[in-house]
């Protein structure tokens, strides 16, 4: 029988680093990040090469952009995942299939007593997807995707399901009285793509995509204006699109070559959920409290200069985003509710520098600043309108 010979060709990435987290003067302790990713180009014949990988990251500093309990210091996750994408490439034309699967687990830390494997929010997911690319240019390409993925939260259990009532003996209604009620079925279908301007003498990149993601919640009922529910499941319909415009420009830097990139990116989403709420504290029932739009803008630019395998670089951008919901709304101070709809602006400006030290190893600096506002005055449970920032500085290893 005719033998073949199977090509391997491994990629790793690796980076370490430490930092802090500050918020509203307060400061966190130092924490550190660490995050590895292993992945090998499995070439079986002309036709079918395999790209398996695994990825794995620990983050003891916490992020800016990080809303749940933005109030709070402390925070840990440590997530593993791997994945297996098959890649073959239709003989004939640029279109290439790639069907692929995956499995995901993070796990959480939300106080310093909560034990790793048992935290409230871990979650597990499980997907399998199809995309079929044309790389119709180097490096420009279309791309349509399909995925279906399942979220589970394995230790999750809302206190409202243990109770089964209320203070006064009635039947919990509210949108977390069943017991899994974050666990979702998801479907998700995007397009893509990336062209030069002018085509021939490209000057400038354009850049956009289109999604949409449909949600199931199995075990989340629908409130009722009575408080209580009624035997159907929340869903919610999320399309998002998005855009932009990059212009590379080569220039010399310290007398060395190098290159300048400068964009500015577009988007726009909207949440569509049939879901309401209701505030026992006030009696209150908000319908349609989970239908939201966002948009969101913002300049990039990064420069390098160098080495093209090992070159020193810097990275820039802002942006502004605005959140708006469609039935939730405004609290004072004190809880008391007007007839304005929440809206919540966020502003975010990332810095960061690479330096080359050793062959593939690269020393990193990074700095994020948020600054977040709210219409909504009511922050006994979260923070809406607050200012934190956070800094790491570590390495990188390519191989």
């Amino acid at each position: 029988m005719p033998a073949f010979a199977v090509e391997w060709t491994p990629v790793v990435s690796a980076s370490l680093a430490g930092g802090q987290y500050f918020f509203q003067g307060q400061r966190g302790s130092l924490g550190g990040n660490a995050a590895v990713t292993a992945a090998g180009l499995i070439k079986l014949n002309d036709d079918w090469k395999v790209l398996p990988m695994y990825t794995g990251a620990y983050v003891g500093t916490k992020g800016v952009d990080e809303t749940v309990g933005a109030g709070t210091l402390f925070r840990q996750s440590m997530d593993h995942a791997v994945s297996a994408t098959g890649i073959r490439r239709l003989r004939g034309s640029n279109w290439r299939v790639k069907p692929s699967a995956g499995y995901k687990r993070q796990f959480l830390k939300e106080t310093r007593d909560e034990a790793w494997f048992h935290g409230l929010f871990d979650y597990e997911k499980i997907s399998a997807g199809l995309e079929l690319e044309n790389q119709y240019r180097e490096p420009f390409a279309w791309r349509a995707v399909l995925d279906f993925y399942r979220v589970r939260f394995p230790n999750y259990e809302s206190l409202e399901s243990r109770s089964g009532v209320d203070p006064f003996g009635n039947p919990l209604g509210r949108e977390l009285a069943s017991k899994h009620v974050l666990d979702t079925y998801n479907w998700q279908a995007s397009v893509s793509g990336s062209r030069p301007w002018p085509y021939q003498d490209p000057k400038l990149v354009l850049q956009g995509s289109y999604s949409i993601v449909y949600k199931d919640y199995l075990d989340q009922r629908i409130v009722q204006e009575t408080g209580q529910f009624r035997d159907v499941a929340r869903r919610d319909f999320l399309q998002a699109v998005g855009g932009s415009v990059a212009r590379p420009m080569p220039l010399k830097v310290f007398g060395a070559d190098g290159r300048l990139d400068l964009s500015f990116g577009l988007n726009f989403s909207y949440n569509r959920a049939n879901q309401n709420s209701f505030d026992a504290t006030f009696a209150k029932f908000i319908p349609d409290s989970y239908s939201y739009w966002t948009v969101g803008a913002g300049p990039g630019a990064s420069l390098s200069w160098g080495d093209k395998k090992a070159p020193t670089w810097t990275t820039a951008s802002l942006r502004w985003s605005r959140q708006t919901y469609l039935g939730r709304l405004v609290q004072d101070a004190v809880g008391a509710y007007s007839s304005a709809k929440q809206h919540h602006d966020r502003y975010s400006l990332a810095l960061a520098y690479g330096y080359p030290i050793a062959p593939k190893l690269t020393l990193t600096f990074r700095t994020n600043v948020l600054w977040a506002s709210s219409n909504h005055k009511f922050q006994t449970a979260y923070a809406y309108t607050y200012r934190a920032m956070n800094y790491l500085i570590g390495v990188t290893y390519e191989y």
